[in-house]
């Protein structure tokens, strides 16, 4: 068996654990629930990057960062679907909405961090810069990504696109990235029925 230390509040988690499902391999792995703060010591630890999600092997090897985790779930399971180089999307494609979605979620977390800090320790610089990455980011995959994913979990493209937009929902409510860009919101209305999806919404 394998151990996934895993935050059921992070988006990054939930996407290694989307992609363990996808690929079949979910009754294969024990999750250790561990907040990176509240529980600072013990994910530590696990990885000395202090963060998750971090991935146990039954070899005893350590598996750290999420795209790194979710290419080594993919070799665990050859006769599972190809969810870094479908038939359907390039790899390019595939590697670019990914890093893009990952990139969202960094400044979403980013922003969370900084709404901890005391109000007169915020930084107004840091946080437009990451509600400038935000708006562009949605704005870029709104006009040039949207139309080439599928409303079903196929690659590593849509699962950690929908783990991002659901952050933002998650922590970010009123953050209103809807309204710029419809044809995301019809998408993530559609794929937010998978049954993965469904199984991982965010607590806490």
């Amino acid at each position: 068996m394998m151990t996934l230390i895993y935050s059921t509040t992070s988006p990054f988690a939930r996407k290694v654990l989307i992609t363990a499902m996808e690929l079949g391999l979910r009754d294969q792995i024990t999750l250790e629930i561990a907040h990176p703060l509240r529980n600072a010591e013990q994910v530590s630890e696990a990885n000395p990057l202090g963060k998750v999600p971090c991935l146990l092997t039954d070899a005893g090897q350590m598996v750290v960062n999420s795209p790194v985790i979710c290419q080594f779930l993919q070799r665990m399971a050859p006769a599972g679907p190809e969810l870094h180089d479908p038939s359907y999307m390039d790899i390019d494609t595939v590697e670019r909405v990914q890093a893009l979605a990952d990139g969202l979620m960094d400044a979403a977390v980013a922003l969370v961090m900084e709404s901890l800090r005391p109000e007169e320790q915020r930084s107004d610089l840091w946080q437009e810069r990451w509600y400038g990455a935000l708006n562009r980011t949605l704005a870029f995959i709104e006009r040039y990504e949207v139309s080439r994913l599928r409303t079903a979990f196929g690659s590593m493209a849509e699962i950690s696109l929908a783990c991002a937009l659901d952050y933002l929902d998650f922590r970010h409510p009123d953050y209103d990235w809807r309204e710029s860009a419809p044809e995301l919101e019809l998408w993530l209305s559609e794929i937010s029925r998978a049954e993965s999806f469904a199984a991982t919404v965010p607590v806490g």
